[in-house]
């Protein structure tokens, strides 16, 4: 994914939160943050006390009550829940013997490992080994004895010490690992080869001749472009991920060839194929013709536009673009990201199933491959012998699953396709991803494997659905055949089976795997503090953990300490423990998004990059080309539903730039747009589109526009702006509630 205009790719400002944000205010225990606490927590929130930071927070009664129950935290007042009493010590602990007014457990031989202080639990009356400075608050705070202390216990701060209040007794599993010194971690090992063969086929960035009037741009952007000259202009199938890249590309091709750009064919609707349309229409003929399929524009929408932050912030991670050089695979070829702009351009034809045509002399056959959602096509060029397939072979593999996320795509539809140019011959195959593959035999073995590896993949799930194999089991099972395992085409998606399996499997069945246990699965925050309780707490897990990398599992290893990190976030040794899988696992990995989505998550968690809210966020230029009728469509997946309680209303909009108009009713806590005037409408507003699409993209609050007269309305101003931002983050003017 790129950048969109005015940001800066290298600034990430704000670090994804890994804590609730419900806090008022946190403070360690200065004579400062005792005098906030006297002052108390906003209304409806609780003052607690975090065992593992040593700070007092005041948060939300539902998360006071989970910490307390997780044993992270002590309520100190203002409390909604009973703390529970702790009974006197001589009625908890039996069968030990006295030691002046605490008794201790006859059996106190354990080993703990260096460093680490034995004491005896009262909640659970048992032995256990922790930090110094975990035993040292359990002990001030009437929770535990220390047995014996291998190291010097800290103090602990004297405010906490004179805090009488009641704790609550519930297993700990938080340590403090502030200022703690961590173990050297192995170092990251060196990529594999046969990721690294991958390397070769995208890079150096080039222009390859497929023959006298085609030409293949590899290796400028992510994806690829291609242009065909014809008799009297060009025709360029996709225009890659931004104006930037786009522009270099052309400059690239008008070393071949001056002629106009005729014609534009999309073969995807992913960003990376049609952001660069504006570069290319620079050089075009006054009415430039764009191609594509009936879903192009609905799959763009849907992928950019209304799940912009979930797939905006996941391509951060895949694409590689925070890595530092020498982790980048094209390291001799890396450029560092700058500022680019993406420059979707709707299509002006359409087709849904089959289209033939001839454009400046260039016979050419496209088609639509995939289910009825799908937007990609192929073409073919039987003049040229020459199969443009796009993304159906992502890459090396058909286009099934990508990390970024996409919906389920039957994968036998690609089978299908690939069936029909078999016995055609093609001379040449043009991919979207990597360079093009030239002569009858290469294609047609490029061709045969594929097919059949995804028909064995596809077959060997589905008849481990019906052998009753769970879906974890299903993954873990299908390999290659022989035949193929070996094949060079083929290495890159021998590491993303299990991935290809699990979305045959979901998209074939659904999510119910056979076992009615997980009908009722409990969440994972609570997942995590039981498994982690039941290994003995964090200091055990973390223990677990270590032997887990120390004999090679990595994955297992990379699992256990997520769970820990569920239940305290902030660990900073289960953080370096996590980054180091992470690195071992994305260098071993035969993908190269999964290796640079583990490489950057393995950097935020060593806390060396940090991340921008806003880089993810719509700007007016993404939706400047997109009809309103699109944009309108997203808002109901924008409505907060929380403040729609008991608002029962319809509102007409009319766009006199476009003459268009369109009813939004909001009831039962959703909101449904509908074409054109409804007479019932108790509010109605006029504005042009820039206008609302400015306030949709956060770029003009609703207030300014009402008092620039950028908006008229009629109906109560106050109700109409509530509902308006309804569907906003701007809250500038905008009142507390709907007036029924």
């Amino acid at each position: 994914m790129k950048l969109k205009t005015g940001l800066i790719f290298l600034s990430f400002s704000i670090l994804l939160s890994l804590t609730v944000n419900e806090s008022s205010f946190a403070s360690h225990d200065s004579k400062e943050s005792i005098e906030s606490i006297q002052a108390g927590c906003r209304e409806g929130n609780i003052l607690i006390f975090r065992l593992s930071s040593h700070e007092y927070l005041c948060t939300s009664p539902d998360t006071a009550n989970r910490w307390a129950e997780l044993g992270l935290a002590e309520i100190i007042q203002n409390a909604t829940i009973q703390p529970t009493e702790i009974p006197k010590i001589s009625e908890r602990v039996t069968n030990v013997e006295p030691t002046q007014t605490k008794k201790t457990p006859i059996n106190d031989s354990s080993q703990c490992r260096e460093g680490y202080t034995l004491v005896f639990r009262f909640a659970h009356k048992d032995t256990f080994c922790t930090s110094p400075s975990t035993a040292a608050s359990w002990v001030k705070l009437g929770l535990a004895e220390i047995i014996r202390q291998e190291t010097t216990v800290p103090k602990v701060n004297e405010e906490i010490n004179s805090k009488n209040t009641t704790t609550v007794i519930l297993p700990n599993i938080i340590s403090p690992k502030k200022n703690m010194d961590i173990p050297s971690l192995s170092k990251q090992p060196v990529m594999g080869s046969e990721l690294l063969t991958l390397h070769d086929y995208r890079y150096p960035p080039a222009i390859h001749k497929v023959n006298d009037r085609i030409w293949v741009a590899v290796g400028y952007d992510s994806s690829n472009s291609v242009m065909i000259e014809g008799e009297k202009g060009i025709i360029i199938i996709n225009t890659l991920s931004s104006y930037e890249n786009a522009k270099k590309v052309v400059e690239e091709f008008r070393k071949t060839t001056t002629k106009p750009v005729k014609t534009i064919i999309y073969t995807s609707g992913n960003s990376e194929d049609v952001g660069g349309t504006k570069a290319f229409l620079e050089y075009g003929d006054e009415n430039v013709e764009i191609i594509s399929h009936d879903n192009n524009l609905n799959f763009y929408v849907k992928q950019n536009i209304m799940l912009n932050q979930f797939t905006g912030l996941r391509n951060y991670y895949t694409s590689g673009s925070l890595l530092p050089n020498g982790d980048q695979i094209n390291s001799k070829y890396y450029v560092p990201p700058t500022l680019s702009s993406i420059n979707y351009i709707p299509p002006t034809d359409t087709f849904s199933d089959k289209f033939n045509l001839n454009i400046s002399g260039v016979k050419m056959s496209l088609g639509h491959v995939g289910d009825s959602s799908s937007e990609q096509i192929y073409m073919w060029l039987p003049d040229d012998q020459s199969l443009l397939i796009g993304d159906n072979l992502y890459g090396i593999f058909p286009n099934n699953h990508i990390l970024g996320g996409m919906e389920y795509h039957n994968p036998m539809t690609y089978v299908q396709i690939i069936d029909e140019f078999i016995p055609l011959k093609p001379q040449s195959l043009i991919l979207s991803h990597v360079k093009p593959v030239l002569g009858t035999e290469n294609v047609r073995d490029i061709l045969v494997s594929t097919r059949d590896a995804t028909q064995y993949v596809y077959d060997q799930t589905i008849r481990g659905i019906n052998n009753g194999y769970q879906i974890d089991e299903i993954s873990a099972m299908i390999k290659l055949p022989p035949t193929l395992e070996n094949h060079p085409w083929l290495a890159y998606p021998k590491g993303q089976i299990p991935w290809n399996v699990k979305q045959i499997y979901y998209g074939t069945v659904g999510w119910y795997e056979e076992d009615a246990a997980f009908l009722h699965q409990v969440d994972l925050e609570t997942r995590s503090s039981k498994i982690v309780s039941g290994f003995g707490g964090i200091d055990n897990t973390l223990l677990e953990v270590r032997n887990a990398i120390k004999n090679g599992e990595y994955e297992w290893a990379s699992e256990l300490v997520t769970y820990v990190l569920y239940v305290d976030p902030e660990n900073l040794e289960a953080k370096l423990l996590k980054a180091n899988t992470l690195r071992v696992l994305g260098q071993r990995v035969l993908s190269l998004d999964a290796r640079q989505l583990e490489l950057t998550k393995a950097l935020e968690l060593e806390d060396k990059i940090k991340f921008d809210e806003k880089s993810t966020k719509l700007n007016y230029v993404d939706l400047e080309e997109i009809p309103i009728e699109k944009v309108l469509r997203v808002l109901p997946t924008k409505l907060k539903s929380e403040k729609a309680d008991n608002v029962k209303a319809i509102m007409h909009v009319y766009y006199p730039d476009v003459d268009k108009s369109f009813t939004l009713i909001f009831r039962n806590n959703v909101l449904i747009i509908q074409d054109g005037n409804n007479a019932d409408a108790r509010y109605k507003i006029t504005l042009d589109t820039k206008t609302h699409k400015s306030i949709i993209a956060g770029e003009l609050q609703i207030l300014e526009a009402i008092n620039s007269q950028k908006i008229t309305y009629q109906g109560d101003v106050d109700n109409l702006m509530y509902l308006m931002g309804l569907t906003q983050d701007d809250q500038v003017g905008i009142p507390a509630k709907f007036k029924t």
